[in-house]
C-alpha cells in the first residue's frame, strides 16, 4: 500500500482535490474580492461581521485550509457573519506585480465601508501574521472609525525585536545598512515568487517540517490518513503561497523592517503620516509561544504603540501556523474569537 501510495503520488502530484466551504463574492474592487461565507439559507445569529485579511504572501484559503480545520467552517457553525478579503495571485493577474502596500491598506479600509454599509454594523477585522499587520495599519489610517475591534494572530509590531541575534541598541544600525545594500536589487525585482515564500516560511519552521515530512513517510501505507492530511500538505507544500509584488516589498523593508515605523515615528499611508496611537477600538492579540517566526516581544509591543487602545492579550501553546489552523485553533482560537465578538 505504501508503494502505491508513493507511486501515485509521483504520478498526480496529489491524493485528493481541495476542498473549501461555500462563499459568495458580492463584492470586487481592483486589487482584491471579498468573500461571504454560509450556504445560500445561512443566517448568522451574530449580526456583527467579521472581515479577515490574509497575509500578503499567503492565499485567503489559510482561513480554510479544510473542512476539518477550516476557521470560516467553525465560525459560521457559531453562528458568525464571515467575510474574508481575497487579493489573488498578483503574479496571474494584470498589473498584480506592480501593487503597493498603500494598495492593500486602502483595498482593506475599502472592505470595512463596503461590509460596514452592506450589514448595517461595524466590523471586526481580523488578521493573521501579516494580516494583522495590515489591520493595525487600516485601524490607524481610519483612526478606527467603523472598526467594531481590532483581533490579530502572531502578528509583530517591533520588527526589530524579531531578530534575536542583533542587540536591540544598534538593531536600528544595523538594518540602515542592510538597506543601503538592498535599495537596488530591491528596485530592480518585481516581486517575490511564491515558491520563495514557501521556502522561506519553511526555513523558519524547519524542524517542523522535518517532523511532518517524517510522520508524512510512517503514514504512506494509510490512504484515509493522507487523505484527512493532504490538504494541508499541498497548501504548505506551495499551493498555499502566492507572489510577492516589488513595491509593496520594497516598502515593507524600508518602513517596516528598516525604520521599524509600526513602533516608532509613524508610516505613510497615501500620503498621509499615522501611527497606532490612532487606534481607540478594543484589540484582541493572539501570541504563539512556539512561535519561531514571530517573536512574542515582537508582537506584544503593541502595548507601547497603542497607548489609546484596551488591549486584550491570549496567549497559546502554538507555532506560527498552529494559531489559525489545526487542532487547537479549532478547539480554542475560533471559539475565543467567537466569545469575544458576542462580548
Amino acid at each position: 500500500m505504501a508503494t502505491e501510495n508513493a507511486l501515485e503520488l509521483a504520478r498526480l502530484g496529489h491524493f485528493t482535490d481541495p476542498e473549501h466551504a461555500p462563499y459568495k463574492v458580492p463584492h470586487q474592487m481592483r486589487i482584491a474580492r471579498l468573500r461571504r461565507y454560509g450556504g445560500d439559507d445561512y443566517q448568522p445569529t451574530v449580526s456583527a461581521p467579521l472581515l479577515f485579511i490574509p497575509p500578503l504572501m499567503v492565499t485567503a484559503d489559510i482561513y480554510d485550509v479544510s473542512p476539518d480545520i477550516s476557521g470560516v467552517t467553525k465560525l459560521t457553525e457559531l453562528g458568525l457573519d464571515v467575510w474574508v478579503i481575497d487579493f489573488g495571485s498578483p503574479e496571474h493577474e494584470e498589473g498584480g506585480m506592480k501593487r503597493t502596500l498603500d494598495d492593500h491598506i486602502k483595498a482593506v479600509s475599502d472592505s470595512v465601508d463596503w461590509v460596514r454599509e452592506a450589514t448595517g454594523k461595524d466590523v471586526h477585522l481580523i488578521g493573521y501574521s501579516q494580516g494583522g499587520m495590515f489591520a493595525y495599519q487600516t485601524a490607524a489610517y481610519r483612526g478606527s472609525e467603523g472598526i467594531a475591534s481590532l483581533v490579530t494572530f502572531g502578528s509583530p509590531v517591533d520588527i526589530h525585536r524579531n531578530i534575536p541575534m542583533i542587540r536591540e541598541s544598534i538593531a536600528g544600525k544595523v538594518f540602515e545598512l542592510a538597506q543601503g545594500a538592498l535599495d537596488t536589487p530591491i528596485d530592480k525585482l518585481e516581486g517575490l515568487p511564491g515558491f520563495l515564500t514557501s521556502t522561506g516560511f519553511k526555513l523558519l519552521a524547519v524542524h517542523k517540517e522535518v517532523g511532518q515530512l517524517m510522520d508524512f513517510v510512517r503514514k504512506l501505507h494509510d490512504r484515509q490518513a493522507l487523505e484527512k492530511r493532504e490538504a494541508r500538505r499541498r497548501f504548505l507544500g506551495g499551493e498555499g503561497f502566492v507572489a510577492w509584488p516589488g513595491p509593496a516589498l520594497k516598502k515593507f523593508i524600508d518602513e517596516f523592517v528598516v525604520h521599524n515605523r509600526m513602533l516608532s515615528g509613524g508610516f505613510v499611508v497615501d500620503g498621509r503620516t499615522v501611527t497606532l496611537a490612532d487606534i481607540t477600538c478594543p484589540v484582541l492579540f493572539f501570541v504563539g509561544e512556539r512561535d519561531t517566526i514571530a517573536n512574542e516581544s515582537a508582537i506584544r509591543a503593541i502595548r507601547g504603540a497603542a497607548p489609546n487602545a484596551e488591549l486584550f492579550e491570549v496567549a497559546m501553546r502554538a507555532g506560527h501556523f498552529g494559531l489559525v489552523v489545526g487542532k487547537q485553533a479549532m478547539s480554542f482560537t475560533w471559539p475565543t474569537v467567537s466569545s469575544w465578538v458576542r462580548w
